[in-house]
This record gives C-alpha cells, sequence and structure tokens, in this order.
C-alpha cells in the first residue's frame, strides 16, 4: 500500500488527517491519499539553518564588509553617490535584520521571512530615493557614521567600565546618530571626508572581528538585554586596527580630493542648497 499525504493547514492533531481517495494501482497495490497539515511544506527548518548559518559563518558577513569598507574609505569622495546609497541600503537592510533578531521578531517562519522582505525593501528603495538628493545623502550619511560611532563608544565604555546596559547602547547610538545628520546637515562636505573614512575604517575593522569571532560586542548582542558583554585584550588590537586605518583613509581621501564627484562640486553643490 501507497500512502501519498496532500496538504491541509487546517487538519491538525494526530490521528485526524482526512482520507480523500484510495485507489487500486496495477491490480494489486492500493494507494490511498491523505490530507493533513504535515503534508504541507515547512520551510522553517530551512530558514532556520540559514540564520544559524550566518551566525556560526559570521566570515561571510565580515567578507561583505570587507569589500565595502574599503571602497568606501578610499572612494568615498570620488564615488559619493553610488557609494552613500549603497552604504544607506546596506545599513537600513542590516539594520532591519538585527532588530528583528534582537526582539525575536525572526523565530517563526511568517516574522523571518517579513523582516527579510521589509529589511529588503525598505534599503532599496530609500537607496534609489535618495541617489540624486545631496543633502538628503550627507545627512544620511552623517547619521549612519554617527550611529556607529555610538556603538563604538558604547563599546569602549562598556570595556573601560562594565557598564552594559542594553538601554546605555540605545541611547547613545541614536544620540551620536542625531548629531551626526545635524553636523552634515549643518557643515555639508567638510563632514564627507570624515563620515565616509570613519565608516570604512569602521567596516573594516568590524570585517576582522567577524573573522575572529569573541573579541568584539555584536550589534545584534548590544541590542538585546542578553546578559553583559564580554571583551578581552583583543578588543583592542581591533580598535588599534581602526583607528590605523581611519587616520590612513583620511590622509588617502584628502591627497585624492581632485578626484571628487562632480555632484561634490562648487556648482552642483551650491545648487543643490
Amino acid at each position: 500500500m501507497t500512502t501519498k499525504l496532500m496538504c491541509d493547514e487546517t487538519i491538525t492533531g494526530q490521528g485526524t488527517a482526512t482520507v480523500e481517495s484510495v485507489t487500486l494501482v496495477d491490480g494489486c497495490d492500493f494507494q490511498v491519499t491523505l490530507k493533513h497539515k504535515d503534508g504541507c511544506p515547512d520551510f522553517a527548518a530551512d530558514l532556520t539553518a540559514y540564520v544559524n548559518w550566518l551566525e556560526d559563518n559570521e566570515w561571510f558577513l565580515g567578507i561583505m564588509y570587507l569589500i565595502v569598507g574599503p571602497l568606501l574609505a578610499i572612494f568615498g569622495l570620488q564615488w559619493f553617490p553610488y557609494v552613500t546609497a549603497i552604504l544607506i541600503a546596506f545599513f537600513i537592510f542590516g539594520l532591519c535584520v538585527s532588530l528583528g533578531l534582537a526582539f525575536s521578531l525572526m523565530n517563526s517562519t511568517g516574522g523571518m521571512v517579513a523582516v527579510l522582505v521589509v529589511g529588503a525593501i525598505l534599503g532599496i528603495v530609500i537607496g534609489i530615493l535618495i541617489k540624486r538628493k545631496i543633502w538628503i545623502m550627507v545627512a544620511l550619511l552623517g547619521l549612519v557614521a554617527g550611529f556607529f560611532s555610538g556603538s563604538l563608544i558604547f563599546a569602549l565604555i562598556s570595556t573601560a567600565s562594565g557598564w552594559t546596559d542594553a538601554w546605555g547602547w540605545w541611547v547613545i547610538s541614536i544620540l551620536m546618530a542625531i548629531v551626526g545628520c545635524l553636523l552634515s546637515y549643518k557643515l555639508g562636505r567638510p563632514v564627507i571626508l570624515f563620515a565616509t573614512s570613519f565608516v570604512g575604517s569602521y567596516l573594516f575593522m568590524r570585517a576582522f572581528t567577524l573573522f575572529f569571532p569573541g573579541h568584539w560586542p555584536s550589534e545584534a548582542k548590544l541590542m538585546s538585554d542578553i546578559g553583559s558583554v564580554q571583551v578581552d585584550n583583543i578588543f583592542w588590537v581591533f580598535v588599534g586596527v581602526f583607528v590605523v586605518t581611519f587616520i590612513a583613509s583620511l590622509v588617502v581621501q584628502n591627497k585624492r580630493i581632485d578626484k571628487t564627484h562632480e555632484d561634490l562640486s562648487d556648482d552642483n553643490y551650491n545648487r543643490v542648497n
């Protein structure tokens, strides 16, 4: 006898499957068709495995940081509209996913799909909309730089003092994001060099923290209220990498100031103002 189980999400419970048909096949074999929820495809296991794979293989995200970081740190002024739009889209998507993980919104299949889809749509749409809006791009670049600087400041504070309350991370990161946004909007171009160098260097450094996990608190962990943030002396090595990279980026971009993108030229920039 052959059993064929069909999908019907309304039928649950053990022993409650309904018999749809019984067919004699080849004169000696009966094929029984049943309906039950267990016959419905379950994507939760695959999606959960995917998320678990990302958590266990952070090097994958590290490779992305390792590519985006240097591009932003070296070519931030030259490719300003493109790298900034990509950065904002990437930041929005990453923030949505981190929030989803931190607040357990991705524990179910529906929640996980919703977070990923919403994050991707928001990131792409915002990235496209701001590409030709120079002032908005400058302000959002400052916001992202401020947000990352808040994460760095909190990591330094928590390491030095042992203060690891999640609300502290939120307050510092949001305040720094607001400060970065306002400064960028008010000062304009002078902030772009600083912000692109800072964010690019931060992502470059964070790539190595993902290659060698356990020494730097992740944003998702800082967003949640799970225990304390524990770091070791390797943390300060990463801080040193960031400082050296940041200074080098400022020097390199300053020497390439003549290659600044035309959207940031005096004529175009002043016209936007």
